[in-house]
């Protein structure tokens, strides 16, 4: 739990940063609107950040200073959308290309910069007047500000990983999305826990780092359909209607497996042959940013957002198979430091 606090508050400071950056626009373009200076802490800002070469930035709120500003923004935005291009065109997963570009953001925001510094090193190249030689603080405060952003929002996005969509299995109809269903939606769609009830207390002990909560068989009808763990979400102990899935097993010799998916994908159609020639995101139709396959014999697993789980869940798919083929079982997991 400690450590999502600090992811916490790490993903606060970040958006703060940009909050901040984006406010300061706006406060010049209010000022020029309004033919109002913006508050004079933004030109102490501005005055601030230098370069081996001290510069004399006019302290101005004028339509000068404002375009000034939208020409940074426009480079921005152009270097974000040439690198997804670039980046989108090379893996053809758009969701990797934005996972990429945050955390490029580094570099895009420093190519922005030149580029800026480029257009006003030309603009005072070709034009004589006195206006292309101005430099403003309130510009200056943006840019800067936007880079020391994109350096946190790289450091967030290179250390707390990228949010992924979750895995989900449909058992006889219903849809359970790991990581986030509530044991209640199964339980209002018929199935019950073994030996437990809708108000049983269940105990989350946060001595092992992959079975969280209890783990329980899942049946309806008296037939049944695997095993869960059940895991009370912000507590240590809750009522297990209030619980959330945290992982679902499926045994291979378990007379419903016919009617349970994994992402839509009936678990009777697959054989150690599948996994033995095709990556697991190819057999679920899965395009993560961030995963990791490990393909061993018997043994196969796909892990979605491989960085620390101390902000965002890690997913994993599992396939284990015995020496002669046939499987042992699938399971799908989610992990977070909250459940630990």
């Amino acid at each position: 739990m400690d450590s999502f606090r600090f992811a916490l508050s790490f993903a606060l400071i970040v958006c703060l940063s940009f909050l901040l950056t984006f406010y300061i626009y706006f406060r010049l373009l209010y000022g020029v609107k309004k033919n109002r200076e913006v508050p004079w802490w933004i030109y102490k800002f501005g005055q601030a950040f230098q370069g081996r070469v001290y510069v004399e930035y006019e302290n101005a709120t004028t339509s000068a200073a404002l375009r000034d500003a939208n020409i940074f923004l426009f480079f921005w935005l152009l270097s974000n959308v040439l690198s997804f291009a670039f980046l989108y065109y090379k893996g053809g997963n758009y969701y990797a290309a934005v996972y990429q570009c945050c955390k490029l953001q580094f570099l895009i925001l420093l190519l922005a910069m030149i580029l800026h510094s480029l257009f006003q090193f030309f603009r005072m190249t070709f034009h004589s007047s006195r206006e292309a030689r101005r430099w403003y603080s309130t510009s200056n405060a943006l840019s800067w500000l936007a880079f020391f952003s994109g350096v946190l929002l790289a450091s967030f996005v290179s250390t707390m990983g990228f949010p992924e969509r979750p895995i989900t299995a449909q058992i006889d109809g219903t849809k359970l999305t790991i990581g986030s269903t509530k044991a209640s939606a199964l339980i209002d769609a018929g199935f019950s826990f073994t030996g437990k009830g809708a108000e049983s207390k269940v105990t989350n002990k946060r001595n092992d780092p992959f079975y969280y909560g209890e783990y329980l068989e899942i049946t309806r009808d008296g037939k049944s359909y695997g095993f869960m763990s059940v895991t009370p979400t912000w507590k240590d102990e809750d009522a297990l209607k209030n619980c959330t899935i945290t992982y679902y097993e499926i045994p291979g010799d378990c007379a419903q497996l016919a009617e349970v998916q994994f992402n839509k994908v009936n678990l009777t159609a697959l054989s150690l042959s599948d996994f033995q020639t095709r990556k697991i995101t190819d057999i679920f139709s899965l395009k993560p940013a961030n995963y990791k396959e490990i393909q061993n014999e018997g043994y196969y697993v796909l892990t979605m957002q491989t960085k620390d789980h101390a902000f965002w869940k890690n997913y994993s798919l599992y396939a284990y198979f015995d020496t002669n083929g046939v499987v042992f079982h699938y399971g799908i997991r989610a992990q977070q430091s909250i459940w630990e």
